[in-house]
């Protein structure tokens, strides 16, 4: 049985909120076009994380400080900070931009595992949009994602 997407859901209702706000003639809001810099994923064991994300995964590592690390995640800063509560299941789900869904045999080879197969969640003129997912070692949830041609 699939788990809920909290953050397609979210994703969705973001994107119906903004379409209707630009059709009721709204200013964009002050962080419209802002980039995300950083995000924070709660981990039990720094060591084991740091070494899943960066030795598994391959993002690259930038610092450490006492109780976190500090990752480049394609330009996204992700944080990972020793914690012994963990993240609400669902609360959070990284996607990874994957067109053609092309990394996920590096990543099984290197000991990933995914949930199940990609799952179409979006249909397009020519391609669908596929998510594959995955947890890290302490159940936070991941997924490539990207455009995958249509057979």
């Amino acid at each position: 049985m699939p788990r809920p997407r909290l953050a397609t859901a979210l994703t969705l209702s973001i994107l119906a909120w903004s379409a209707g706000a630009a059709l009721a003639g709204e200013a964009p809001g002050p962080l419209a076009d802002a980039r995300l810099m950083q995000i924070t994923l709660p981990v039990k064991d720094l060591d084991r994380a740091v070494a899943f994300y960066q030795g598994v995964l391959g993002v690259r590592l930038l610092f450490r400080v006492p109780g976190a690390a500090f990752l480049d995640a394609g330009g996204v800063r992700l944080r990972l900070e020793r914690s012994d509560t963990p993240a609400p299941t669902g609360a959070v789900e990284l996607y990874f931009d994957d067109p053609g869904l092309a990394r996920a045999k590096p990543l099984a080879d290197r000991g990933v595992r995914f949930v199940g197969p990609p799952e179409t969640v979006q249909r397009l003129a020519k391609t669908d949009v596929q998510l594959l997912e995955f947890t890290d070692p302490d159940g936070n949830a991941l997924a490539l994602m990207g455009e995958v041609a249509r057979r």
